[in-house]
């Protein structure tokens, strides 16, 4: 069923609504899966776990295709990573736009699954290096309708106090996506040829297009006061009674309903419009509200009235990022990413030139930095509890130390442990992101899930873009430890900024404690 928009806005629906709301009709099991939270959860998982196998796939094999069958260089290899984030960049507002206008999810994912298929069979198809980045740059498009709709998705469905597990058991399945593709895409190159591993992700991707198509339109859930539409709450005027007297009553549940409209003129009205019809009433209400301004809450509801910073539902892109809370979630996302994906294109020669290790061996060491992210959905749960961003600067920590590290090891043992922490620390930074983005679109009263991951999306792009190229010059300039020293530095130095609050809140704490201390 699509979501109901407000009528004040231009939006309305692509395909007509299916379902209507009869709950004295029995369902059937089919139906209520189609629908159930449950089934969508699954679903974005698969579409993100099918994204990230394609994703990784590519990371032990095209700097292997890049420098041996091709003539490149590491600065080639660096770019053609960086034309994934190019592609989702362009994308992921695209597709935020239309599903947040449209009010409707499946087919916009559809849409990216199907493109993904046919970007994927570009790879097995490609000949020279510039069909290898139009593929790339087909692959990071489609990847924008996964990653932006599919957390929408989550978001439309689960309430934002259970958010963190759901998204962290998604992103479980992402990590395991990243973890199986350099595995894959190593054997099947080595031991099936090169178009092997393109072919195998072009089918997962048309079977995950069917689970899509499976799926009914999910309904969007509210979880606020402050998300119910002006038009269901005016029809909620007319007829009411509470108590014995009508009138009073009537005036009473129209105060109620006043106080969770955002629009202050809109509420004014219905309480001017309410005392017209009962001017008796309102005169022995008077005593307890006189005007809308000064409205509370009836005793039956626990709704506040409405202030001087009410906020509208159909917000832009900028007002969004403006939000200081968002944009420190953007720039940890971008810090984070910036390096992780930075070590894919280089950590490979690294490994050839230091070990001669091959595609296969190259995959085989990554999970070390992909297996902690698979306890994504333990550090969500968490988070929960303790705060999304202290769960994230404990993060960076590790992070910043894992990543001076890397530039230590010189076998493929000695790499294990550097690398869980480096994947570690990365999956304790980005997975909290997501729920606190979310507690301030909930709390906020905006309807644009779908904006907000965008904004996700397009740094995450950003970083991925930046990254590799960086990467690709230092690497082919200084070496890999020196690369991976300036990541360190670069982190170390953020920090700072992005978790400023969380920082002086621990000093207070310490300080605090030492005082009490003292005193004992």
């Amino acid at each position: 069923m699509i979501a109901p928009v407000p009528t004040s806005d231009e939006r309305r629906p692509l395909l007509p609504s299916s379902t209507h709301d009869e709950p004295h009709i029995k369902r059937s099991l089919l139906y209520r899966v189609r629908r159930a939270p449950a089934t969508v959860a699954c679903v974005v998982a698969m579409a993100l776990f099918t994204d990230m196998v394609v994703y990784g796939v590519v990371v032990p094999i095209l700097p292997k295709i890049v420098k041996e069958r091709l003539g490149g260089s590491s600065s080639d290899i660096g770019l053609l990573f960086a034309c994934y984030a190019i592609g989702l960049l362009a994308s992921t507002p695209i597709f935020a736009i239309l599903s947040d206008k449209y009010q409707n999810r499946r087919i916009p994912m559809m849409v990216g699954m199907l493109g993904l298929a046919v970007a994927t069979v570009g790879f097995s198809l490609a000949s020279n290096y510039w069909v290898l980045i139009a593929a790339r740059i087909g692959q990071g498009s489609a990847g924008g309708a996964s990653w932006t709709i599919g957390l929408g998705m989550l978001a439309d469905v689960y309430p934002p106090d259970n958010l963190g597990v759901v998204m962290g058991a998604t992103m479980m399945a992402n990590a395991i996506g990243f973890m199986m593709g350099p595995m894959v895409g190593g054997y099947f190159y080595e031991y099936h040829g090169h178009m092997a591993p393109f072919i195998f992700c072009a089918g997962l991707a048309v079977l995950d297009f069917l689970c899509i198509m499976f799926i009914a339109e999910p309904d969007k859930k509210k979880y606020s006061a402050k998300n119910a539409t002006t038009t269901d709450l005016d029809d909620q005027v007319d007829g009411l009674s509470i108590g014995d007297d009508p009138s009073t009553s009537t005036l009473v549940a129209a105060e109620v309903i006043a106080s969770e409209i955002s629009d202050r003129k809109h509420a004014q009205d219905i309480m001017d419009d309410a005392i017209h019809h009962h001017p008796k009433a309102a005169t022995e209400h008077s005593s307890e509200a006189a005007s809308y301004g000064s409205t509370s809450g009836s005793s039956n509801s626990s709704s506040s009235s409405v202030n001087d910073e009410d906020i509208n539902t159909d917000v832009s892109m900028f007002e969004i990022a403006s939000n200081w809370t968002i944009t420190r979630c953007l720039l940890a996302t971008f810090v984070a990413a910036s390096v992780f994906s930075g070590l894919e294109p280089i950590f490979p020669l690294y490994l050839q030139d230091l070990l001669n290790a091959g595609p296969t061996q190259t995959g085989l060491i990554l999970i070390a930095a992909i297996f902690p992210t698979l306890f994504a959905s333990g550090i969500g749960y968490y988070a929960d509890q303790v705060g999304h961003f202290y769960v994230s600067l404990v993060g960076m920590i590790l992070f910043t130390f894992a990543t001076f590290s890397l530039a230590v090891p010189s076998t493929f043992l000695s790499f294990v442990l550097p690398l869980a922490i480096f994947g570690l620390g990365s999956s304790m930074i980005l997975t909290p992101l997501l729920p606190a983005m979310a507690d301030v679109v909930n709390k906020k009263g905006w309807n644009c899930y779908a904006k907000t991951y965008a904004l996700y999306n397009m740094t995450y792009s950003l970083s991925m873009a930046v990254g590799p190229i960086l990467a690709g010059f230092i690497y082919d300039d200084f070496g890999f430890p020196l690369t991976m020293s300036m990541f360190g530095v670069m982190i170390a130095a953020s920090t700072p900024l992005i978790f400023s609050t969380q920082i002086a809140a621990i000093v207070v704490h310490w300080k605090r404690s030492r005082v009490e201390q003292c005193e004992a």
